[in-house]
């Protein structure tokens, strides 16, 4: 049996999909169960113990490109089930076109009534329960029905080769080292970037918080403010405030991860001694990866901790932080007719540092 599953969106989005792909190998041991992803996405896959392959797709390519793409991938694999978790809908009307048995997934928008056969439906929107779960409950049309009694892992997993994570770490320690930072001490991953329009802590605060830790606890952490190309918004305040304050020089790097891909950095990122991010893809594979993390979340019904929140929800190794207020809003942040417009300004520096201190156990 051939089972191809459709997440053609970001990385979050792409790793809470993956329960689907641990729930489909339960129930089906020998199935070839495939991924159809978003380049962006590919490194997640390397070697993963439940998802046999990925097949790379642009979904803002051009229609043509698309076809092509999708044509050649049904010339090597055309799938017994189609299931469409997110991402491109046109995929699912290739699919229905091309008289794919079974064609799963949600059913939310237009083109899901109509080409899928096996869908569910689904109003995400309500926020009843985690990606994750919504996913899972998609398998349902195909009569496969999760048992939430039963403990069987789910979970999204990410191969770390370890050979491959030394060279990593030796390249990184070279790199602390020509800036003047010193590679023996911890690394605490800071990741201010996002995609989206999630509500966002302030650049300038994440500047804020390595300033107070590392005035608290002096010499004894490398903070690394981890970003691509994309996220250059997110850190002119931080920069800012990083340039003003001297006992910072020679204390924190920017690592850019698109240099040497993703697949870098997440072996670097394994060995952090903890990672502060807001809800945004690079802070769902910290959790896989067990570095105990802090994500900073937004009150928005949509956007909320129920829905988004890391898959591992371990009080040991995640904390989550969220404007204390009473958020109406269910889509997008109202602007300034709210009565707690810029909430996200209401999580203090202290908050953010409380909890890091807790999660590492750390005295003054």
């Amino acid at each position: 049996m051939k089972i191809l599953i459709n997440r053609t969106d970001a990385l979050g989005d792409t790793i809470l999909t993956e329960p689907i792909a641990a729930l489909l190998r339960l129930t089906f041991p020998d199935a070839d169960i495939r991924f159809l992803i978003s380049p962006i996405s590919a490194p997640l896959f390397e070697a993963h113990p439940y998802v046999d392959g990925v097949f790379l797709y642009k979904k803002k390519s051009s229609l043509l490109s698309r076809i092509k793409t999708l044509g050649n991938i049904l010339n090597e694999f055309k799938p017994d089930i189609y299931i469409f978790a997110g991402g491109d809908q046109f995929v699912s009307f290739y699919m229905w076109l091309k008289r794919v048995d079974k064609r799963a997934g949600l059913i939310s928008k237009l083109p899901s009534f109509l080409f899928l056969n096996y869908g569910v439906r689904q109003k995400r929107s309500l926020v009843t329960m985690h990606e994750s779960e919504y996913n899972l409950n998609l398998l349902r049309g195909l009569g496969i029905v999760h048992d939430v009694k039963n403990e069987f892992d789910l979970s999204p997993k990410i191969f770390i080769n370890d050979e491959k994570r030394q060279a990593s770490i030796d390249l990184f320690k070279e790199s602390l080292k020509d800036e003047g930072l010193d590679p023996s001490l911890g690394n605490i991953f800071i990741h201010p970037g996002m995609t989206g329009h999630t509500l966002n802590w302030s650049s300038r605060n994440y500047g804020r918080l390595i300033d107070k830790m590392e005035s608290s606890f002096p010499n004894q952490f490398n903070w690394i403010i981890s970003h691509t190309a994309s996220d250059q918004q997110y850190l002119v305040g931080l920069r800012d405030h990083i340039e003003k304050t001297p006992h910072l020089h020679n204390k924190v790097y920017f690592f850019d991860g698109g240099i040497n891909g993703l697949r870098d950095y997440m072996n670097v990122l394994s060995t952090a001694d903890a990672f502060v991010g807001p809800s945004t893809g690079t802070t769902h594979i910290a959790n896989i990866l067990g570095v105990k993390t802090v994500g900073i979340y937004s009150p928005i019904k949509v956007q909320s901790t129920l829905r988004w929140s890391p898959y591992n929800r371990d009080e040991d190794k995640l904390r989550l932080v969220v404007p204390d207020v009473v958020c109406g809003e269910q889509f997008k942040c109202a602007g300034n007719s709210c009565p707690y417009y810029e909430c996200m300004s209401k999580i203090e520096v202290q908050d953010i540092m409380s909890e890091l201190i807790d999660l590492l156990n750390l005295e003054k």
